[in-house]
């Protein structure tokens, strides 16, 4: 299969410019792409393969997106208003400001990490956190 016959919530994103001038962006990126290459070769005859939670796909785009949060986060794109997961985190995070305001930092990162994604994933992977 090619990338041309990915539909349009399959395809990765080319991502910002601005995240190239960011080493930390670059090697993190190049870690989550690295995985997903090993994972997409694995085939049903391979032996289990033990992996680290870090060293995970999931695990590489949550720690890229923990750091587009943490340290991009006036880059990070708009609330899309077609996505429901992020109009989830934006009713989680008035909810919490309103029920448990301790619990607001929390609430508001696991938003911005699921703003971040926006930018290297596809829709289908996006919404999925």
């Amino acid at each position: 299969m090619s990338a041309e016959d990915l539909s349009p919530e399959e395809q990765w994103p080319l991502p910002p410019a601005w995240m190239w001038d960011c080493a930390e962006c670059v090697r993190r990126y190049e870690a989550m792409k690295h995985v997903q290459a090993v994972i997409a070769g694995l085939t049903a005859e391979d032996p289990g393969v033990d992996w680290d939670v870090t060293d995970s796909i999931v695990g590489t785009q949550i720690s890229l997106s923990r750091h587009l949060a943490d340290a991009h986060r006036e880059a990070l794109p708009d609330w899309d208003p077609a996505c429901a997961t992020c109009a989830g985190h934006r009713t989680s995070v008035a909810r919490t400001a309103e029920r448990s305001p301790d619990l607001l930092p929390g609430a508001v990162m696991a938003a911005e990490e699921h703003r971040a994604r926006h930018l290297f994933a596809p829709p289908r992977v996006v919404g999925l956190m």
